[in-house]
């Protein structure tokens, strides 16, 4: 407020005779008073001033913390540094995984869109804005599909295109994971309600002793649909989308919210992998949220978004790094099973090609130069404690897998579809991680489901991208403090940069 005062009363003072270079040199003093208290004050704000469009950062951004950015040493609760796991990502993995997600296997998933909010009754959450908002003067709408209609900015794009081939809805055969083979004749799709009603019904596993007690840890989210939706249509991006009141859910009535130390290792797990989705989420969307128009022929990233979310909070990039090797883990152990496994689209030279990169991705050469990072996570360490009885271990268990579904179950209350798809997607992703590593290893290859399997890789994938876009955003970020400083308040020439 004091700082506010301050740049009201000098408006108040200036005579509107006075020269031009006055009122530059103003503009420069007043500009650095206020970056100066603002950085003081934590204050969130950015002043237009002279009315000539320039634009003072005065970003809410712990710049001592910023400067650290990309994160650096040890990933909490794994065996590696964070070092290893960008070079691990960088230099092997980041390529293998996109190439791997745009075939048709890992691009088509099936997933239930249609499930009812069951935790917030008669008050549902604000629909998202049908359009995006004008930036800048922009006032079109995100455009999608083939036709001219424009969409709105939460729907998703339904459309084919490219040389999308839809997977073989018949049951898969016994084997390996359940593998899908190419239809002999076409496929009659009509069943009956109680068919319907048997599909639906997945087994519950209620007794935390027994080793099957993990395999229906992704039950909250459902994929049994018949329609596939094609995820590269539908990429992560900026939306309009309001989501707080999801993730205020998430952490508050999960229990997330209370002191760190005070959180055993399991609620630590769970915690960091919630805590590194939303970081992955959130460095999407600054990644991708100007979206095209007159002024931009494709879509730009808000590095000023990215900072207020990480500067101050450079543990929440840790979060991240921790997800990823847990699920890194989870494919190390699955490996005997996936090395062999059908990725069947009944397409025989995309079917090998597909075989082909996740036996890249698996291969001893890769698992070898990247040990520090598939073996970060030791999953024995988990309700292994001498310290408790029994009982206190049999409810540790229930209560971990009840959060996960419980927060499973939240994604039906996201009214935004593109958004409700890919939380779908990447908390089944984790659910898939979590269940590979706590079964034993003999019920793997007969409890892996083909959806399971699709936004398992997906998943890896959105993190190894938001990993890898860190040092970026870091980077243009303060190369617009540079432009801001040596341009926009000495230069008169200069236009202040697009959004």
């Amino acid at each position: 407020q004091k700082c506010e005062m301050t740049w009201i009363s000098c408006q108040e003072r200036e005579s509107p005779e006075h020269h031009r270079v006055k009122m530059r040199t103003r503009e420069l003093t007043v500009a650095l008073l206020l970056c100066i208290c603002m950085r003081n004050s934590g204050a969130s704000r950015s002043l237009s001033l002279g009315g000539g469009g320039v634009q003072v950062p005065t970003w809410d951004v712990n710049h001592e913390l910023a400067c650290k950015l990309p994160t650096s040493g040890l990933v909490d609760d794994a065996s590696c540094s964070v070092e290893a796991v960008e070079g691990a990502n960088t230099q092997q993995l980041y390529a293998i995984l996109q190439e791997l997600t745009n075939t048709s296997y890992f691009r088509l998933m099936q997933i239930n869109m249609e499930g009812k909010c069951k935790f917030w009754g008669d008050a549902p959450e604000k629909k998202c804005n049908k359009t995006l908002p004008p930036v800048d003067g922009d006032s079109e709408e995100v455009q999608g599909g083939a036709g001219p209609k424009k969409k709105k900015s939460c729907d998703l794009d339904l459309t084919g295109g490219g040389k999308v081939k839809t997977p073989p809805v018949n049951r898969p055969p016994s084997g390996m994971l359940g593998g899908f083979q190419p239809p002999t004749a076409p496929v009659v799709k009509t069943i009956t309600p109680e068919e319907q009603n048997l599909l639906n019904t997945q087994k519950v596993c209620n007794d935390p002793t027994l080793a099957d007690y993990w395999l229906d840890m992704c039950r909250t989210i459902p994929t049994n649909s018949s329609d596939y939706i094609n995820l590269q249509l539908n990429p992560e991006r900026w939306t309009g989308y309001n989501g707080s009141r999801v993730w205020d859910a998430l952490y508050v009535e999960n229990c997330f919210s209370k002191p760190f130390d005070e959180m055993c290792y399991e609620e630590r797990v769970l915690y960091r992998m919630l805590s590194g989705m939303h970081s992955s989420i959130n460095i999407h969307i600054s990644e991708k949220f100007y979206p095209p128009s007159k002024k931009r022929d494709s879509w730009e990233s808000n590095p000023e978004r990215f900072m207020r979310h990480f500067g101050a909070n450079p543990e929440r990039l840790k979060n991240m790094h921790f997800a990823f090797v847990v699920m890194l883990r989870a494919l190390k152990r699955a490996s005997p099973y996936l090395y062999n496994y059908p990725f069947s689209v009944g397409d025989p030279l995309e079917d090998r090609q597909t075989m082909h990169l996740v036996q890249r991705l698996l291969d001893s050469h890769i698992l070898a130069s990247c040990s520090t990072v598939f073996e970060a996570f030791d999953e024995q360490l988990m309700f292994t404690d001498s310290t408790r009885d029994t009982s206190s271990m049999t409810l540790l268990k229930t209560q971990f897998k009840g959060v996960f579904q419980n927060i499973s179950g939240v994604m039906d209350c996201i009214s935004c579809q593109k958004c409700r798809l890919h939380g779908k997607i990447q908390l089944l992703g984790l659910g898939a991680a979590l269940k590979i590593l706590l079964l034993p290893e003999q019920l793997i290859s007969s409890s892996v489901t083909r959806p399971e399997l699709v936004a398992l890789f997906n998943t890896i994938f959105k993190f190894s991208s938001a990993i890898r876009s860190v040092p970026r955003l870091t980077e243009q970020y303060f190369a617009h403090q540079r432009s801001y400083r040596s341009s926009h308040l000495i230069d008169d020439t200069s236009s202040p940069p697009s959004p």
